[in-house]
């Protein structure tokens, strides 16, 4: 079930997918709602600071490449925090 949150981040990633490969290609962004917080280098280190930031499942991890590939999204908490 997709949440406000979580579509209002791929909204917001959507429409400025463009601007955001060419400044972040290859990164893991963290959003909060359609606010985008920061751009990682791992899904580990955005989860981190995500859940640091605003609690499990009150944010959204978008990775930061072109193209519609990008809109597909698995969820899982497994083997991100050792």
């Amino acid at each position: 079930m997709v949440t406000d949150i979580h579509a209002k981040a791929l909204d917001y990633f959507i429409a400025h997918q463009s601007e955001l490969v060419e400044k972040y290609c290859g990164k893991e962004l963290l959003f909060h709602g359609d606010e985008l917080v920061g751009a990682y280098d791992s899904v580990g280190e955005a989860y981190s600071e995500g859940v640091g930031m605003f609690g499990e499942g009150n944010f959204s991890l978008q990775t930061c490449i072109p193209g519609e590939e990008a809109y597909t999204a698995t969820v899982s908490t497994m083997g991100l925090i050792g």
